[in-house]
């Protein structure tokens, strides 16, 4: 059985530090760099990022197992990262605790792997070498987020987008008329990733028009495991969300990258039934939806 820790709470330091004890048994870093992989879509809108709090939860826990080469990464959307570690606090954090801040913005070694775009053809995307090199003990840590176009932002999509360049992050994102193709990248792309340690911190969640423009959830749990796609999962689950809506998971576990089923995930903690909320979706992701189906039944009546 995959393990996945659940925990609600008040304290949003208490939560994360009590999901990661409940699956401490699991983590072996062999002596490799953890990486935390943050959220800063946008450096302007707080509510879309990962709040320094919790990245300085997981800091502190790995402190007290013994690790010491920590750094705290990413590569922001909007506004540049500089800024984000700035205003969201995190550079005086990582004085205190002296962890690394690493922009993957600026990152002098790419590797480029290919995705699709609407012509059909494949187009060269660079994804940040740190995030590859299997030195590094990758963990991604983010609020659970709506999402327009894919329907949910949890711990792999976290990490997929943030590798990227910031220029090829738009590459990703095909017109509406091929949205599928997004869901598709998003697999291609986590292929040539890792992800050892998945963390969700929600806290606060975001719905509706995420992962930007949405509104505040104050739902006051935590989410953390080794297998990313288990994590996602439950994370769908307590967000109300239906998990076979979000493609590129199902494609992910379809290709065994981690496990979906909820029967064979072992929840250690809360209860998925005694913290779920429902979010409410964006209104883009549930019109293409809507679309998709229509046209299916169109095609399958002719």
């Amino acid at each position: 059985m995959t393990k996945v820790a659940l925990v609600k709470g008040e304290d949003r330091r208490r939560n994360i530090r009590t999901a990661l004890e409940l699956i401490a048994s699991d983590l072996d870093l062999k002596g490799r760099r953890p990486i935390i992989k943050v959220n800063f879509v946008s450096t302007f809108i707080p509510l879309s990022s990962t709040h320094v709090d919790a990245a300085c939860e997981v800091v502190e826990f790995l402190r007290d197992r013994g690790e010491k080469d920590i750094a705290i990464a990413e590569g922001a959307t909007w506004g540049t990262t500089a800024r984000g570690f700035r205003v969201y606090g995190y550079q005086e954090m990582a004085r205190r605790h002296g962890v690394e801040l690493i922009d993957l913005n600026d990152s002098e070694s790419w590797k480029v792997v290919y995705v699709i775009h609407p012509d059909h053809r494949p187009h060269p995307v660079k994804i940040a070498s740190l995030l590859v090199d299997p030195a590094n003990y990758i963990i991604s840590l983010t609020p659970p987020k709506t999402h327009l176009q894919v329907g949910v932002t949890l711990t792999a999509k976290n990490l997929i987008m943030g590798s990227l360049l910031i220029m090829d992050k738009y590459r990703m994102h095909p017109s509406e008329a091929a949205n599928r193709l997004l869901d598709f990248n998003l697999f291609t792309v986590m292929q040539h990733l890792h992800l050892d340690l998945a963390v969700i911190d929600g806290f606060e969640g975001m719905e509706g028009n995420g992962p930007l423009y949405g509104e505040r959830v104050d739902h006051r749990v935590a989410v953390a495991g080794t297998d990313f796609v288990a994590v996602d999962r439950v994370g769908t689950e307590i967000m109300g969300i239906e998990f076979e809506e979000i493609r590129y998971l199902n494609f992910l576990w379809d290709q065994g990258f981690g496990e979906g089923d909820l029967d064979r995930i072992q929840i250690l903690g809360e209860r998925i039934e005694d913290c779920r909320r429902q979010y409410r979706m964006s209104f883009r992701f549930l019109k293409m939806r809507r679309r998709e189906r229509e046209r299916g039944l169109v095609d399958r009546l002719a």
